[in-house]
């Protein structure tokens, strides 16, 4: 039985890395996820048509990303929501990357994380997070009606 191209389901998604980092006191993010989705959702809050491909278009978008991601993203570390300053963003090929990062003394043993990008926008969206503490890795996803992931290191 072949399956009808009506019943395809997109998925979307989004990756985030969160790393202690020892040596700075800090606590680091990339976010990694696929250009189309962004320049789109930059577009309407733009009002205007734009494309990471284009030369011109380029300063615009890559200047819109910072408010948004902090918009859209929240941490918090051992109960406490701290925030995160963002330091820029890179594009290769059609992957975006943007980077975070806070002060946090302590290596975290419970980590609170809300990825907000798309998930009101796109059916089937996936903002999937995997934080490392220590050699420790742990994950989650965020969906629609799921709230944050807690990631515990205790």
């Amino acid at each position: 039985m072949i399956a009808s191209a009506t019943y395809a389901h997109n998925v979307y998604t989004t990756f985030t890395t969160i790393e202690w980092n020892e040596d700075d006191k800090s606590i680091e993010l990339t976010t990694q996820l696929h250009a189309h989705e962004l320049e789109a959702r930059l577009s309407l809050d733009l009002g205007e048509r734009l494309t990471f491909l284009s030369e011109d278009d380029f300063p615009k978008l890559e200047a819109a990303v910072g408010p948004l991601a902090k918009k859209l993203l929240a941490i918090k570390l051992d109960g406490e929501f701290v925030e995160l300053e963002y330091l820029g963003m890179e594009m290769q090929g059609q992957t975006i990357f943007f980077y975070m990062e806070a002060d946090w003394p302590t290596k975290p043993k419970e980590i609170t994380f809300m990825n907000g990008l798309f998930i009101d926008e796109l059916p089937g969206q996936v903002n999937s997070v995997m934080a490392t503490i220590d050699g420790v890795r742990k994950g989650g996803e965020i969906r629609t009606g799921t709230g944050p992931a807690t990631l515990s290191f205790q």
